[in-house]
């Protein structure tokens, strides 16, 4: 924007002329400036930018003394001051372009999933007109799956204790009035009459090894003989702990026993029964993994295997990928193990209540796998290193810019540091941006490159100093992306800006670092952020 606002100034010199008699102005900065000063006596600057006013800049007063107008116009403002001329405005636009008068721009409709595209030949100067991106089609809305189990009988495979029969509990929340409780010691395990009381239901306590297929298959038919089976989860579980090496095929067999032996029994021997819930209580480290717990990952993978069969057999199946359960299961009262899991995963142990408010609405939406969990995704980024896979894409983002030295803090970070640390911190961020806009490695990028070389253009610039200024909680001076800019230039004169900003920029710039938008306490994304 710079050079070729100095080359219209040029041309007008060369021309003869003193100025512009109007400037539309939407730059910020120096180009602003320059803008400004392009205007000729009695001429009219009307700025429609807002960046400088939020970063109250100041401005040189010196070309306005020859009677040039400064006008600031906020369109934002005017529905909200003078709502009437703004419907009066707006209405007179309208009309003007029914009758043909006003002519839109010439413009190419892309479609949403060409987007980047789209931006990349804007980015390039390859298109006449505007780029308009066409919202993408709305999924055809599908109808709620009816789940509910109804006056049937659900059974909970490991519904005596743990998740499993805070499951059951859940279940006859939802009005489920007959349960059929399964386990290897049914009612002789501890606390089960006052666990079978405390359900409001008519419960029974079963036992059976529900590996044994024979041994199940009988104690499904005594569960018959109450009422037909119109619900099953499989809530059961076993751990073998220990790294894959020390995992022998013994280990590994127990633990798909009690999760996808169970689980293909149920399929068969309830194959004929009026089924409208089976559920399959998974884990959220299928997607991700967990050090140590390689054949419980497999078990739990296989089982998400199996509901997705069922449902492309036209058969109810959904499999929940639950994340570290509080307060009952296996973590309730072993703070060390939860503390262990949240230094490996990153996870965040929520109350099973919670967990499973989230159930109806998946159920009712039909998805063969769903996950409810909380992940820390920073701190699991530093031990998983599949989540540098494409699949985790959208996770890596933020990953990225929250890296050491990179995050939103990096301002705070470099406080203090002597100078050539933080200019290397600051280096360091720049290069990483420039290699994310670029697509290239940001160890590539020499730092005394012309950026402009590199295959930077203004578009590119912008970008830049938006993720700079993501990185740095405060203000980049990063107006234009001239020849001679280079990423160390830029480092310097970052690191000059942010040892001589005052005291009263650097509050503010603080507040503007830790300012978090309001969400509304009711709205569809606070209960997703409170599920996830």
């Amino acid at each position: 924007y710079t050079e070729n606002l100095a080359k219209l100034t040029t041309s007008l010199r060369a021309a003869g002329l003193a100025g512009v008699d109007v400037a539309l102005n939407s730059l910020a900065a120096e180009a602003m400036e320059r803008t400004l000063g392009l205007m000729r006596p009695f001429g009219r600057f009307i700025e429609l930018g807002k960046r400088d006013y939020a970063e109250n800049r100041r401005v040189a007063l010196r070309p306005l003394r020859r009677n040039v107008t400064y006008f600031a116009v906020d369109v934002d403002e005017l529905p909200r001051a003078r709502p009437a001329v703004a419907a009066r405005l707006l209405a007179s636009i309208a009309g003007r372009l029914a009758s043909g008068v006003l002519q839109p721009l010439p413009f190419a409709l892309r479609p949403a999933a060409e987007a980047e595209a789209a931006f990349r030949t804007l980015q390039a100067s390859g298109q006449i007109g505007k780029l308009v991106i066409a919202p993408p089609e709305p999924a055809p809305a599908r109808a709620a799956v009816d789940w509910h189990p109804g006056e049937g009988i659900a059974i909970i495979l490991g519904g005596m204790q743990g998740f499993g029969l805070a499951a059951a509990h859940w279940l006859a929340g939802q009005g489920v009035r007959r349960l059929a409780l399964i386990s290897r010691r049914g009612a002789a395990t501890p606390g089960a009459a006052a666990a079978l009381a405390s359900l409001g239901a008519q419960a029974q306590a079963y036992a059976c090894d529900a590996t044994d297929a024979l041994a199940l298959a009988t104690t499904l038919a005594e569960i018959r003989k109450r009422g037909p089976i119109t619900g099953v989860v499989q809530a059961a579980a076993v751990f073998e702990n220990g790294t894959a090496a020390a995992l022998d095929a013994a280990r590994n067999a127990r633990v798909l026993a009690a999760k996808l032996n169970v689980a293909e029994n149920l399929d068969r021997l309830t194959a004929q029964d009026p089924v409208k819930l089976f559920l399959l209580f998974s884990s959220a480290t299928v997607p991700v993994g967990s050090p140590g717990q390689a054949a419980y990952v497999a078990a739990n993978a296989a089982m998400e295997a199996l509901a997705r069969r069922r449902q492309g057999q036209g058969r109810p199946a959904c499999a929940v990928q639950w994340g570290a359960i509080a307060d009952v299961g296996v973590l309730a009262g072993d703070a060390a193990m939860e503390a262990g899991l949240s230094r490996r995963l990153g996870t965040v142990a929520l109350p099973a209540a919670v967990c499973l408010a989230a159930l109806p609405a998946i159920l009712a939406s039909g998805v063969a796998v769903a996950g409810v969990a909380r992940i820390l995704w920073q701190q699991a980024g530093a031990a998983l290193p599949i989540l540098a896979e494409p699949i985790f894409a959208a996770m890596r983002v933020g990953l990225e810019a929250s890296a050491e030295g990179d995050g939103p803090d990096l301002r705070q970070r470099i406080q203090g540091l002597p100078e050539d640390q933080a200019l290397g911190m600051i280096r360091d961020a720049v290069r990483a941006e420039l290699g994310r806009i670029l697509r290239v490695p940001a160890a590539s990028i020499a730092l005394d490159a012309p950026l402009p070389g590199l295959g930077l253009d203004s578009l590119g610039g912008m970008e830049l100093r938006s993720g700079l200024e993501r990185r740095m909680g405060s203000a980049v001076a990063l107006s234009a992306v001239t020849e001679d800019l280079t990423a160390e230039t830029l480092a310097r004169r970052m690191l000059e800006s942010l040892r001589g900003e005052r005291p009263e920029e650097a509050a503010l710039n603080a507040r503007l670092a830790a300012y978090e938008p309001p969400t509304p306490a009711n709205s569809a994304e606070a209960i997703k952020d409170a599920a996830e």
